[in-house]
């Protein structure tokens, strides 16, 4: 059987990140709230936003969870309801604690390479240069396994071999998986915020301010997500990935947080810093092999992921009986746990503007058989 060119999308939510041991949205709120309480105790400002909430969810019968009080703070923060006691732009006191306390869970639950379950070794063996991910978790699975084997990777949309005002000349020297990890990650952090403070205390009297990242570079070994040529309003150019990531969970005992879009209702208003990877991905699709989704059950606050899918689902299934690198397109396959029929019907309804058969659903969870299902051709 000859190798499958790639140009395939896979969309992963967090269900695929489950068989290593992660804890759903469902059970974080609990644990933010205890990580949090034993770094700063319970006289703070997250401690009187969450009784704020409380009363909020209490009288308005709002659901009493992390994505509802996270929603909750965006609005807050975003519409400057506080006015002058905005804390910064990236967001007010308790919004920060809960980033930072959301990225040191991950990062405490994520197994090293070597502890990390054979299904994702199974998944990543699969891939080939050219297949997209796009992710909606913050986790590092992936990354520390295709470190683990050796295959290429990047972080970034287009990589670029030459780039001026108003165009850019494509690199495509490099055969590579290409990652995009939509909210953010546990191990990137924004420079913007700390360049801006940096200058205005060095206008204002000469003071320097620090941030465990940024100050010193080396520590965490700090570098830009992006390589190469990048145009220079490319906001991508801020995002620096640190790979000491252990550690600085570890030791770093700052207010500074990881750049993730937090579990939230409007999460996508943060997102401008990431405006690169979804510059037109509406588009994708037409010239793509396969499209997967992975452990994600497509809620209905995520509407802007729905939009997303239709109009990618919609893209792919034109030029459905033409060959590309000899390859037909396969059909649209979704990966989720369901434990009765009701749960499967939800699903299929969900996903009804797929237009898949039953047949292309696996309602057991993400595992080594539903790889097995995922990369199987069905169309020769």
């Amino acid at each position: 059987m000859s190798e499958h060119p790639g140009y395939r999308i896979f969309v992963l939510g967090a269900g695929f990140s489950q068989p290593a041991g992660l804890p759903l949205a469902g059970n974080l709120f609990e644990k933010v709230v205890q990580i949090i309480e034993n770094q700063y105790g319970r006289k703070t400002k997250f401690q009187t936003d969450l009784d704020e909430f409380k009363r909020y969810a209490r009288d308005t019968r709002t659901s009493l969870d992390l994505e509802s009080f996270m929603s909750y703070l965006d609005i807050e923060h975003y519409l400057k309801l506080r006015g002058s006691k905005t804390f910064n732009e990236e967001g007010n006191e308790s919004q920060i604690m809960i980033r930072r306390a959301i990225g040191k869970i991950i990062q405490i639950f994520t197994p090293s390479a070597e502890a990390l379950p054979k299904v994702y070794y199974k998944f990543v063996e699969k891939l080939r240069p050219h297949d997209i991910i796009l992710t909606l978790n913050y986790d590092l699975i992936l990354e520390r396994v295709l470190e683990h084997l050796g295959i290429p990777f990047r972080l970034f949309p287009m990589r670029y071999s030459e780039v001026s005002d108003d165009f850019a000349i494509g690199d495509s020297s490099k055969d590579e998986i290409i990652i995009l990890k939509l909210h953010g990650s546990v191990d990137w952090f924004d420079e913007r915020e700390f360049r801006h403070m940096q200058n205005k205390l060095e206008d204002f009297d000469g003071r320097v301010v620090t941030h465990p990242v940024f100050s010193d570079p080396n520590k965490y070994q700090a570098s830009p997500i992006v390589e190469g040529p990048r145009f220079p309003d490319d906001n991508l150019k801020n995002i620096y990935r640190i790979k000491k990531i252990d550690e600085f969970y570890i030791e770093d005992t700052s207010f500074e947080a990881p750049f993730i879009l937090a579990p939230s209702a409007i999460k996508f208003v943060y997102a401008k810093p990431l405006m690169e990877f979804w510059h037109g991905l509406g588009r994708a699709g037409a010239a793509n092999l396969g499209l997967s989704v992975i452990g994600f059950s497509l809620p209905s606050h995520d509407e802007y992921i729905r939009i997303l899918l239709f109009k990618i689902a919609e893209n792919y299934k034109s030029l459905w009986n033409t060959p590309f690198l000899n390859t037909l397109k396969e059909e649209i396959k979704v990966i989720d746990f369901r434990k009765n029929q009701n749960e499967k019907n939800v699903l299929l309804e969900r996903y009804s503007f797929f237009h898949s058969s039953e047949e292309c659903f696996w309602f057991e969870g993400f595992n080594e058989k539903s790889v097995n299902f995922l990369f199987k051709k069905s169309r020769k």
